[in-house]
Order: C-alpha cells, then structure tokens, then sequence
C-alpha cells in the first residue's frame, strides 16, 4: 500500500527524526512567512509585550524592530482610543483562559512615531499550546487611511457648504435635533441667530461673483471664530447665515451672542485691495419644546421683521420670544430711528477749562433725546438701543453736523469736542463727512477736536488709520478718551497722531483719597508731558480734586465741578446774554432739581481754584457755563 506523500518511511527512530526535521522546517517557514508578509504583523505576549514585529509592522508605524521589541503595543494606540492592549485574554486566577471571540478586532485609529495618525483594521489569531491554554497573539494591522478618508471627506462634502466650509443646511437639521433634545434635559433653551447680508446682491453686482465669493468666506471665517465652542454656524445658502446657540437661558443671552456676531462687521472686509464696509439684519428667536421646523420658521419670521421697514442693520425678535420689557425695548428702537427724522435729537455741551484761572477753553458735545413722551433721555436710556441696531453711525455724522455748527457761532477761541465711535470712523466717507460738516459750517479745522477710545486706536484698521490721517491732515486734532483704563494706552498712542489725553473720571474720583491712585494719575500726567501731549481731567467734582491737580501739573479739566451739560442758547439769547440753562444733570444723567440762581461772577475770567475755595460755601461757582461768557462784553 502506498504512503502518502510527506509521510516518513523506515524504522520507528527514522520517522521521529523526519518528524523533527519536518517541524524545524516549518518553524523556519512561519518565520519566513512573518517576516515577508505584505500585512502588518506581531507577536504580542499576552501581557500586551511585543515579542517580534515584521517589517511591514515597522514600516507602518515608523519604528524600528528593536524600538517595539519588549515595549507594550499600547505604545501605538491613539490617545482618544482605547488601548490596543486590551486584548481580553488574561485568565483571572484559577479561571480558564477567555473565549478568543471576545478579542476587540475592527477599524481604531493608531498614532505613529511622528505623530500622525492612520485608520487601520485590527484582527488578532491567538496561537495555542496542544492543551489549548493561550501561549501568544499574532497582532495583524492593514493600513485603510485613505479609504477612510475618502470616506469621510464624502461625508463632508455632503454636510457642508464648500464656499465656507461652514455645516450646510443639510448638516442643520441634525444639530437642531441634537441641540432641542439636550435642551430639554438641561432644562435650558435653544436659541437661533438669523443673519442676512444688507445689499450683498448689489455688492455682488458691482464688484463680480469672484469678489462676493470672497466676501461670504471672510464673514463666514469671522463668524466661526465668534462663536462659542458649543455653538454651531451654519450657511443656509447665498447670503444668509444660521448659528444654533445652546445652552442659552434668556434672551439678553441670546442678544449677546447677536451683538458679538454683528460685531465682526465692525472691521471693513478687504477685497481685491479695496475695504468693503458691510451689515446685516438679524432675526432671533429662543424655544425649547419645540421642533427643528418651528425654531426655523420663527427665526426666518424674526429676520423678515427686522427687514420689514426697509431699512438695514436691524435686529428683529419673535414676538413668543420676548417679554414685555424687551417689546418696550424694540419700539424704543423704532422711536429712535424716527427721531433723527423727526429733529427730537439734541446737543448739550460741558465746558472744559484751563485749571490756573479757568479760563474756558471749549465744549465737549453730548448727546441727549427729546422724547415726545418720556421726556429729556439721557444717552444711558438709548444709546444700547443704537448700538444693538446699528444706528451709532447715523447718529454719530448728527452729532458732528450740528457740533461744528454750533461751533461756529462761540467766541474763536472756543474749541468743540466731539465722540466718534470705532464703527463710525472705520467706515468709507468718514473724512468727507469732517470735511463737509467743516464747510457748511464754517468752522476751523483747528477748532475741531475728535474723541476716540483706546481700544479704537489700538484695533484701528488702515481705513480708520487713513480716515484718520486726512482729517489731522486739515488741522483736526484727535484726543484718547478715558486714558488709562484700558491695558494698551501707550500702544494706542503711538497708532495715531493723538493731541489729547483725557484722564478718566474713575481715576480722578479717588485722587485724593488713595495713594496708589494717586500714583498712577501722577504718572500719566507725567507721561502725557513727556510725550508732548495735552491732557484733560475728567470728572471733576469737588475743589479738592481740582486742588491735587492743578498742584501736580494738570494744565485742563472737565466736571461737574465747573459746569455741568447744558444746551446751547439761540442766536438772541446770544446777543441779548440772557440764558436759560436747561435742568442739570446728574452722574447717571438723570435730571436733577433746579438750584437757586447763583450770584453773579466777575465776568473777566473765572475764579482760580484758591478763590474758587472760598466761594464753595456760597455755591457761587454753580452755573457758570458758556453762556455766561459769551453774555461777558469783554469777551
């Protein structure tokens, strides 16, 4: 009968050597066959030691035999992953060894030597001894990176918008599901940010598609970096834009989020090296039982309101949204933007003078509302209202039109000072404005003083530092409002051609009494000398402050201490020097009690502080304010 093939023949001893034989041969063909396979491999201790990799093993993770050799496999495991070590085969003490079913095979991500990352598929074959007990794992790993990530950039390519790279309307309906479905757990709201860009089909038109394409992304690249990490910023398509808010628990939360959004437009865009100035409008609205669709449909019906009067940059909120303090706060909104139309807007003006003899030396404009109903507002009751809504620039060329002509009816040697907002002086035609609002009026360039925050030098973008720029160039003086409080003045300084400096009040307040104050209001009077600059204390109330001031160098001030605001006389209380001063105003702007009519004042000039000391007790140094030097014949 014949033998099958392989099978040794011969005596008994020469078949136990061909069968040792035959094993040593296999032995070295597992071995060749591990170390040429095309897949990943290794032998892994049950432990998680690894006793030998192959070189496509090493190829694959960047690391050399010996680095992997007696190192755990964990080594290779990405950090958010789990362990690649936990291989399920490590009997419990008198147990028998686990099910090899129960091994973790599948697509993880590894970590390679340099760092990067790759998708592999995981299998594992646990070699046994004749008992059956586990004795190691042969690990087996095939690189799938670029099929994963085909896969996932398909994904993505089908959540978002490929202009942006902003999640696509697509991508919405499922945030929105997550985010109401966590919003009823927590027991919070959803709230949904509506933006549309004003006129973008116009901008569109006027500068070709190429350039409106760059427009969407460097507002949809600004919009990502203002959002929260939990929020998301979606495109729905053209020029519209979504944020879904969570977590939100009212709606001043969710105007908050819609002020820091539309604070992005602040800074004009850049286009084919020209500067676009761009708004939007915006609906909001805030639910929590509620359905994906619902919130969709209020947020578009919040955004159709705010649109509704025509006009731009506006913020509209569903009505289910708001309670009745916010209602009153829209239709103040609306009341305002009559009131430009309306001439319901007035100018009061402070004095500033010189603290050696107070000589008054000009007028800082401030801004107040006739309302038909409430009365006298001060800026505190509707400037919010203004800047929520965009409206800071409309009001900020009123004030600036009706400052220079005013202006230019006082004395020449009266200077007037005027606030102007980082939005107003960014935008294109501000310089024209200067310019116009100086022609019709008349008034010198040099007589002009504009006032801006530190924190709209520091930020300034070069059409604000080329607004700038023009109008210094035709005389008008610029002066840093509230010097000190933010944490950049001397950079701010150096940004723009600054004459003046304005201590703010909050320093001043405590002048007298804290020495550290003291101290520091010491040290920027030194540093405005020193850098050739004029400066101004602010809020000024009391003879003391004065006092402290004056004895330290402070060549100007500003406060209740010498005149609080009021409106200007006409023409014929003017020439006939009879004036009636408007009701004072208090630090909150409130109004405050008329006080008795002061006796008169020497009309060459004001008292000096020492003078002015002693004639506290009487309040005769109450009232004396513009008016009462341009009635003075000497002047």
């Amino acid at each position: 009968m014949p033998r099958p093939p392989g099978t040794p023949g011969g005596s008994a001893g020469q078949r136990l050597r061909a069968i040792d034989t035959l094993l040593a041969d296999r032995g070295q063909l597992f071995q060749a066959l591990f170390l040429s396979a095309p897949i990943a491999k290794a032998l892994v201790a049950l432990d998680g030691h690894v006793l030998v990799a192959n070189p496509r093993m090493c190829a694959l993770t960047g690391r050399t035999a010996e680095s992997l050799s007696g190192r755990h496999i964990d080594l290779l495991a990405h950090p958010d992953d789990p362990p690649v070590g936990d291989l399920g085969l490590e009997p419990a003490p008198g147990e028998p060894a686990l099910d090899p079913n129960l091994l973790l095979d599948g697509e993880r991500r590894l970590r390679r030597s340099d760092g990067t990352e790759l998708w592999v598929v995981q299998s594992h074959e646990v070699v046994r001894q004749n008992n059956g007990t586990p004795q190691f794992v042969v690990l087996s790993l095939v690189d799938v990176t670029d099929r994963r990530r085909a896969e996932e950039d398909a994904v993505r390519r089908a959540f978002t918008d490929p202009l942006t790279g902003l999640p696509n309307r697509r991508a919405l309906t499922d945030r929105l599901r997550h985010a109401v479905a966590l919003s009823r757990r927590r027991g919070l709201q959803v709230g949904l940010v509506h933006l549309n860009i004003d006129r973008f089909q116009a901008v569109n038109e006027a500068l070709g598609h190429e350039a409106g394409d760059l427009l969407l992304s460097q507002f949809a690249d600004r919009l990502r970096w203002s959002t929260r990490v939990e929020d998301t910023a979606v495109r729905l398509g053209a020029d519209e834009f979504l944020v879904v808010a969570e977590d939100v628990e009212d709606l001043d939360g969710l105007r908050a989020l819609a002020d820091r959004l539309l604070s992005v437009l602040d800074e004009p865009f850049v286009v084919s090296d020209r500067e676009i100035t761009l708004s939007a409008s915006v609906g909001l609205t805030l639910g929590a039982d509620m359905t994906p669709d619902d919130l969709l449909r209020q947020a578009q019906s919040a955004l159709t309101r705010a649109k509704a009067d025509g006009q731009r940059a506006r913020i509209g909120v569903h009505e289910g949204a708001l309670s009745r303090s916010e209602v009153d706060a829209l239709q103040l909104e609306t009341e305002l933007r009559h009131a430009l139309d309306n001439d319901e807007l007035r100018l009061f003006y402070q004095p500033i003078v010189a603290l050696a003899d107070e000589t008054l030396l000009g007028y800082e404009a401030l801004i107040r509302w006739q309302h038909p109903t409430r009365g006298l507002l001060p800026p505190g009751a509707f400037l919010d209202v203004a800047e929520n809504n965009r409206l800071t620039s409309k009001l900020g060329a009123w004030v600036l039109r009706r400052a220079c002509l005013d202006a230019a009816t006082w004395p020449e040697d009266l200077r007037v000072h005027v606030n102007v907002s980082a939005r107003h002086l960014g935008e294109d035609g501000f310089s024209e404005l200067v310019t116009a609002a100086l022609e019709e009026s008349g008034l010198p360039p040099h007589r002009l003083e504009l006032e801006i925050t530190e924190s709209t030098a520091l930020f300034a973008a070069e059409a604000t530092l080329h607004a700038v720029a023009v109008v210094t160039d035709q005389g008008v003086t610029l002066a840093l409002d509230d010097f000190g409080t933010g944490y950049s003045a001397i950079t701010a300084l150096h940004r723009l051609p600054i004459h003046t400096v304005k201590i703010d009040r909050s320093f001043v307040a405590d002048v007298v009494t804290q020495p550290s104050t003291a101290a520091l209001v010491h040290g920027l009077l030194q540093l405005g000398r020193g850098m050739g600059l004029q400066v101004i204390a602010e809020g000024i109330e009391d003879l003391d402050q004065a006092a402290w001031l004056l004895d330290h160098g402070c060549a100007m001030a500003q406060g209740y201490a010498f005149g609080r605001p009021a409106p200007l006389p006409s023409p014929a209380e003017v020439l006939i020097g009879e004036v009636t001063q408007a009701p004072a105003e208090d630090v909150a702007g409130e109004l405050l009690p008329e006080p008795p009519a002061p006796p008169a004042l020497p009309r060459q000039r004001r008292p000096s502080v020492p003078e002015a000391q002693d004639l506290a007790d009487t309040g005769r140094l109450h009232g004396r304010t513009l008016f009462d030097e341009l009635a003075d014949p000497d002047q």
